[in-house]
């Protein structure tokens, strides 16, 4: 199993709102998958905390997460931490 595979595999288990009866079942993943979206954005900002912390490189960083290495400064720099 590849880790694309893995990862949707686990998307496709995080049930929240599912089964509400005041929603459709359609309405009710798009609100999980907000959910999800919302935690990811954050714990991939603290995880490039950490790994600034732990001094990878932001080109490091930028392969990691699959975006060059200007978008990581741009997106996740704006702490003051540009070294």
């Amino acid at each position: 199993m590849s880790t694309e595979s893995a990862a949707f595999s686990h998307v496709l288990d995080f049930r929240w709102r599912q089964g509400d009866p005041s929603i459709s079942e359609a309405e009710a993943r798009l609100h999980d998958l907000r959910a999800l979206q919302a935690a990811i954005t954050e714990v991939v900002e603290i995880t490039v905390g950490d790994a600034r912390a732990d001094d990878l490189t932001w080109t490091q960083i930028s392969d990691a997460l699959g975006i060059s290495t200007q978008a990581a400064v741009a997106r996740y720099g704006r702490h003051g931490d540009l070294r």
